[in-house]
């Protein structure tokens, strides 16, 4: 299951037949998060000799489980995350999900002692039905940038610290503003494009209002939206693949330490991406916060000497200038 691009959690999914097979995410880990399978170096894991003896007995457990299919997995410090296949017409296959969790867990804390390490289980699983194509790639994406993501939040000097409260030319005096990844693109010397492009967006359309954002992306400006409707994500996996920088800007607040979405990690490391929230008045509906965002992300492009373009098809955009010139259409 999905919602705004995470991965929600369940404890068996209740009224899903397992029998007709399955695709799910496990996760489980070590008691008192103790990193003993290792380091985390940039996005790869370095093993420790425990480490090793359990990348050896998960291995041994994917060929001896007939019910189950390991599709990817990642054995961090101090947890184990799976990507797995229920065979279909497993006799009890919420049984043998348990007994491979099991005979690996039992398996590496036996082998662990013999390298005069004693290490202790959390109790059961974290599992997560995947009824999707689009919930498979984001579990694929999870895992992959696991490492990573360890990486930018535990790091000596984390990059997913929250900054706060910012002091940039283009942001309000009068308004409090955090900030967490490539602080840079505040700088005055960088021109943003407030991109707002419209639900109402045909889909059949995407391509070419994509395109046409990319021109002001040739020209040296740097994209900035809220990337929430569907044809602004497009647009953001195109700058994403494309390598360019962007700035994404959200009305809600940041954790002091900033947990990535699964697209994410990626962008922070390579200093692609900056998110800024500015957090709106209480009691304002969603719809409410993303509309006024949107406004106050177009006066911020505009103030820094960038412009701000609201787009709801290839002949019918409007733009404001950096010198505060009203809204027009244009075809």
């Amino acid at each position: 299951m999905l919602a705004n691009g995470k991965i929600l959690r369940f404890r068996r999914f209740h009224g899903y037949d397992y029998s007709r097979g399955a695709v799910m995410f496990i996760t489980f880990g070590l008691a008192r998060r103790r990193p003993v399978f290792g380091q985390v170096s940039g996005s790869k894991v370095i093993y420790s000799p425990v480490g090793f003896a359990a990348l050896e007995t998960l291995q041994r457990e994917m060929l001896r489980n007939l019910d189950i299919t390991v599709f990817s997995f990642v054995i961090m410090p101090d947890h184990v995350h799976l990507r797995i296949h229920i065979r279909p017409g497993a006799q009890e296959p919420l049984k043998a999900i348990g007994g491979f969790v099991n005979n690996f867990k039992r398996w590496t804390r036996w082998k662990a002692a013999k390298l005069g390490v004693d290490i202790e289980w959390q109790p059961n699983y974290h599992d997560r039905l995947c009824l999707n194509a689009e919930v498979i790639d984001l579990v694929e994406k999870y895992i992959a940038n696991n490492p990573l993501k360890w990486s930018l939040m535990n790091g000596p000097n984390p990059p997913l610290k929250v900054h706060e409260p910012l002091d940039a030319v283009c942001l309000p005096d009068d308004e409090w503003w955090t900030g967490v990844g490539n602080m840079d693109l505040l700088s005055p010397n960088v021109k943003l494009a407030a991109f707002r492009l419209s639900r109402s967006i045909p889909r059949g359309d995407f391509t070419a209002v994509v395109n046409r954002c990319l021109l002001a992306v040739e020209k040296g400006f740097v994209p900035a939206s809220t990337f929430i409707s569907p044809c602004e994500r497009v647009l953001k996996d195109v700058l994403a693949s494309a390598g360019a920088p962007m700035v994404r800007v959200v009305p809600d607040p940041l954790a002091m330490i900033y947990r990535p979405r699964e697209d994410e990690p990626g962008l922070f490391a390579a200093g692609k991406l900056l998110l800024l929230s500015r957090v709106t008045a209480a009691g304002m509906s969603r719809s409410a916060a993303w509309h006024e965002i949107n406004n106050v992300l177009a006066d911020v492009a505009c103030k820094g000497g960038g412009v701000a373009v609201y787009m709801k098809g290839r002949g019918d955009w409007r733009f404001r200038r950096p010198e505060g010139a009203a809204l027009r259409t244009t075809s």
